[in-house]
């Protein structure tokens, strides 16, 4: 039974043609509406549960998606070709040439026909036939969810160490005279985390690009802190309570984050995780120009007294070191191993290489936008000549990436000239990290940094100075990092607080409206529901005017051949010369009505039709 016939048990032709304008109609509208929603909302994510099971089960997705699509595909075809089939039919009642009434099947079924003579309408069927096979392809790609990069606006706060209230802050509790007693424990605690920042910060070790990591307080950092505190709540390291030990007595514990996020109408989603999350944030950092040269005797002087004493087993030697920096002085007193015979340090294997920060962090003479660092190899250090080091601290806006457990910090000022200048005591807070760090360093027969500088540098000094240059930066940046957290732990007040934004990608399954195949997916299913509306509106119009029997389907070959056979077409056929039989396809014929007759299968016949004969001249 024809799908016709079928429905016109219950429906009439025009019922039926209006079902079909409305179902085209529904259909075209959830594609347009669904597209609106993407674009609406720039990208339309899964909920979290089924972004899961499409990861544990791939297969599903494209299963079900196909499903959906066949369906979409199956009715919106139907609907078509219903449609047009309809629109044809009344389209029929006149003469038609044979190929024209192939071309009509075809359109109806749909397919194609190709034939040199009749290029248009090739082309036609062709097209239609293109459009609507192109359908399932269509709903497939537009409901199909991949993998996008949902990009979700955040903004907070975080502690500003420009801000007169913190310099203020940091004045008071950096000059009180319990102020050393407060620091030591915890420089006593960072001392080997201070070491290590350095070293990591060194990119380039004897002229070998590295990648190193450095971990502080639970926070994994590439190469550098960048004088950062993590602004997300999942990379803020430690959980533990740093109890009283804050301010500048910090040295780990749990550093509270203060960052919300923008989900707009999207509230819904709020707290969707998808497959992985990133981030990036705009944050205040501190850093450093460090340049490190040999020394200039007309402006700088430094030198290593030594005072030898005789011990029970071992002979000890107390250093004097004493450095003068354009008139301000500072000193340090180092403590070695000499050889109890001859009272001296062994040139093969012992070193001593002195360190002083110049000038005294704590004196009156200190300058917060530069200090020096005087460096000098001894005995096997001695490749190293005397070094000064100029030290630049300065704030500055860093782009910080949170991917993978691990943070990255890339400066957007590179120079004092595009950043912040630092304030008195944060310079002075990063100095007297350095100078104690200088002490630290020094064993009784070797030196930390020179033993790192043995390993990556002695045969090129130029290197040694990179080298070193980044391993100040190193510790100035996380020295900003500890003062930060410290002062971080208990609570930023509003009048030390600075804003901060970025954005979290959330890598999941949904759709993006930035995909630009979605505008010719709509245009194929735009266009078939147009011509679908025009055709069931072509058959209504016809139908007010002259009603047809939709009993006969002219695409159907059995009520074709019956109704070819009733109008005797196959003897207009045979009777045909052999130079017209492939001119077949432009006879021309029509479809007439039979009179009603017991068991009659069809009410058509199919007969040519004669070509009026044309006027004689007078």
């Amino acid at each position: 039974m024809h799908f016709a016939d079928y429905i016109q048990i219950r429906l009439s032709s025009s019922t039926l043609l209006l079902f079909t304008i409305f179902g085209q109609t529904v259909v075209m509208g959830f594609a347009w509406g669904f597209t609106g929603g993407i674009l609406f909302t720039d990208v339309l994510a899964l909920p979290d549960n089924i972004v899961h099971l499409i990861v544990e089960y791939p297969t599903v997705l494209t299963l079900v998606v196909t499903l959906i699509s066949t369906a979409l595909s199956i009715i919106t075809s139907m609907f078509f070709t219903f449609a047009v089939k309809e629109a044809l039919r009344h389209h029929l009642s006149g003469p038609i040439t044979l190929f024209k009434l192939r071309t009509a099947i075809a359109l109806s079924r749909p397919t194609w026909v190709l034939r040199w003579r009749y290029l248009k309408l090739s082309l036609l069927t062709l097209t239609v036939y293109a459009v609507v096979t192109f359908l399932n392809t269509s709903w497939s790609t537009l409901l199909l969810p991949t993998l996008v990069q949902w990009p979700v606006g955040m903004f907070g706060t975080e502690l500003d160490l420009g801000s007169v209230a913190f310099v203020n802050q940091l004045s008071t509790d950096i000059n009180e005279i319990q102020a050393n007693a407060v620091q030591a424990p915890a420089f006593e605690t960072i001392n080997i985390l201070t070491l290590l920042s350095g070293i990591s910060a060194v990119d380039i070790q004897g002229g070998v690009q590295t990648s190193s990591m450095f971990s502080f307080n639970g926070v994994s950092y590439n190469q550098s802190t960048g004088g950062i505190i993590p602004a997300i709540e999942e990379y803020s390291g430690s959980s533990n309570s740093p109890g009283s030990n804050v301010g500048l007595a910090f040295s780990g514990g749990q550093v509270p984050v203060n960052t919300s996020f923008e989900w707009g109408h999207l509230g819904r989603d709020a707290g969707t995780q998808g497959i992985g999350k990133n981030y990036t944030v705009t944050q205040q950092g501190v850093t450093a120009n460090v340049t490190c040269q040999p020394i200039d005797r007309s402006q700088n002087s430094y030198s290593a007294t030594p005072n030898v004493s005789q011990g029970p087993l071992n002979v000890f030697i107390t250093w004097e070191v004493v450095a003068n920096c354009s008139g301000s002085l500072n000193s340090m007193t180092y403590l070695t191993a000499g050889n109890s015979t001859t009272g001296l340090m062994d040139n093969a294997t012992t070193g001593f290489l002195p360190v002083v920060v110049c000038p005294n962090p704590n004196s009156t003479t200190f300058n917060p936008n530069k200090f020096n660092v005087f460096m000098s190899g001894l005995y096997k250090y001695g490749f190293l000549p005397t070094t000064v080091c100029e030290v630049v601290p300065y704030l500055t806006t860093v782009n910080v990436t949170y991917n993978g457990g691990i943070v990255s910090v890339d400066p957007i000022g590179t120079s004092p000239g595009l950043t912040s200048s630092p304030n008195i005591p944060l310079s002075q807070y990063i100095a007297t990290v350095m100078d104690y760090q200088a002490g630290s360093n020094q064993a009784m027969i070797k030196n930390t940094i020179g033993d790192f500088l043995t390993a990556y540098g002695t045969s090129n000094v130029s290197v040694m100075y990179r080298e070193l240059e980044d391993y100040w930066r190193g510790i100035t940046e996380f020295a900003s990092t500890q003062l930060r957290s410290g002062y971080s732990a208990s609570g930023v007040p509003s009048d030390m607080a600075r804003s901060t934004d970025g954005i979290m990608y959330i890598t999941t399954y949904g759709w993006r409206s930035k995909a630009h195949t979605y505008i010719l997916l709509l245009v194929v299913i735009t266009l078939i529901w147009g011509t679908t509306v025009l055709a069931a509106g072509y058959s209504l119009i016809q139908e007010k005017i002259q009603a047809s029997d939709p009993s006969f389907d002219f695409s159907d070959p059995v009520d074709l051949i019956i109704a070819a056979s009733g109008g005797k077409l196959e003897s207009e056929l045979c009777d045909s010369d052999e130079k017209e039989v492939n001119n077949n396809e432009d006879l021309t014929v029509r479809f007439e009505d039979v009179p009603e007759k017991a068991g009659r299968r069809i009410s058509k016949r199919l007969v040519t039709v004669v070509p009026e004969p044309l006027s004689k001249a007078v």
